[in-house]
């Protein structure tokens, strides 16, 4: 399996992170927020949430190194064309058709 197939599928295989992908398509919400909306534990929202940007699948409204400022809220939105993109890649791959970029490994 290609290395890119395999990080698409951790990333949206996770129910977790398609319920934040979901919600965050719906409108823009703080990792707080959005922890309350899928009851799960801030800290996990926010490891969900570096794993999904690092994937290009969600995008803050604060580059990551100046989030940290005393009472800045982030707001956390879906890149809805990535994830459609990344959702061609898994069905390219699902339907035995090239992807593009990654070597097919058996």
């Amino acid at each position: 399996m290609p290395e890119g197939v395999a990080a698409i599928i951790d990333a949206i295989g996770n129910s977790a992170r398609t319920e934040i992908l979901r919600n965050l398509s719906q409108r823009p919400m703080s990792a707080p927020e959005l922890a309350e909306v899928i009851e799960a534990a801030p800290r996990q929202v926010l490891r969900h949430l570096a794993l999904l940007e690092d994937m290009g699948l969600v995008t803050a409204d604060h580059p990551r190194g100046d989030r940290r400022a005393k009472g800045r809220v982030v707001l956390w939105t879906t890149d809805i064309a990535r994830a459609e993109e990344v959702g061609r890649i898994w069905l390219d791959y699902v339907a035995g058709r090239p992807v593009p970029g990654a070597e097919q490994d058996a």
